[in-house]
């Protein structure tokens, strides 16, 4: 095997040219990818380690947005001060991350394209309307995150492309972020949610994970809250219509529905 450790996106791109895409794989925290290989999966004769690309690690703040780079490792999300004011659940996710190794390691691009539904940072990104720009060779493109995951471990991601910045609005909500693990850390979630909200509800976005194939939005419930959130008791159920949950070694589906939907009223209510 063959090791690269471009130092910028030119550079890159004019590696991954001479090098067949069947046979070149992207290192970023290599968290999920080098237990993949430990695992017995086949090494790729050409690993390209992304971490020395600056451009990609940094978080970028302007009077309208911020701008993540998607190496910018869980640790460094955690301890930003504007993360933490302005997109709390995001911050909160960060912080019920695995152990400390793993967020000093670990990025938010490797946590989106590993694809995962129960990735802890997705929920927020989804219920924040996070936009991922992708960029090859010839240019970029830009689309939301809900359109680029596509089911467990799949992307829309193409050979080539390479996850350079999450964009997030700074429309100055507040949100929140709740996990269930079967421990308090260092566990996959059982269930995870995120809120992103005006005082008293005027706007209100709801995004789980683990309860289906990809991270999803409660839309039909939070469109029925928005419209009378007195009558939280008989629209419950209303949550069902967006989530397929599946038994596992985890958790069973019956067990997820029903957290879910008590995580979601205790919160609505308190």
């Amino acid at each position: 095997m063959r090791f690269y450790q471009p130092k910028s996106l030119v550079e890159l791109f004019n590696i991954y040219a001479t090098l067949s895409p069947d046979n070149a794989t992207f290192l970023a925290g290599g968290t999920d990818l080098m237990p993949r290989y430990e695992r017995g999966q086949d090494m790729p004769d050409h690993l390209i380690d992304l971490k020395r690309i600056s451009e990609m690690n940094q978080i970028v703040i302007t009077a309208d947005r911020v701008a993540i780079g998607a190496l910018t490792s869980i640790q460094d999300i955690h301890d930003n001060d504007l993360l933490k004011t302005e997109f709390t659940a995001l911050r909160m996710a960060a912080h019920d991350f695995a152990g400390a190794q793993i967020r000093h390691r670990g990025t938010i691009g490797g946590n989106i394209c590993n694809a995962s539904p129960a990735g802890d940072l997705l929920p927020a990104l989804y219920a924040f309307g996070a936009i991922l720009t992708i960029q090859t060779s010839g240019g970029t493109r830009e689309l939301p995150i809900n359109e680029f995951i596509i089911g467990p471990g799949r992307t829309t991601l193409q050979p080539g492309e390479v996850l350079t910045t999450i964009t997030l609005d700074r429309n100055k909500y507040d949100s929140n972020f709740q996990k269930v693990g079967l421990r308090q850390s260092m566990a996959i979630s059982v269930v995870n949610v995120a809120f992103v909200y005006t005082p008293g509800f005027s706007r209100l976005k709801i995004a789980a994970g683990a309860v289906g194939p990809t991270v999803v939005t409660l839309d039909s419930f939070t469109t029925a809250f928005l419209k009378d959130s007195s009558n939280l008791a008989e629209i419950i159920h209303l949550i069902e219509a967006d989530i397929t949950p599946i038994d596992d070694i985890r958790a069973t589906a019956k067990y997820r529905r029903q957290v879910l939907k008590n995580l979601i009223r205790n919160f609505l209510t308190s």
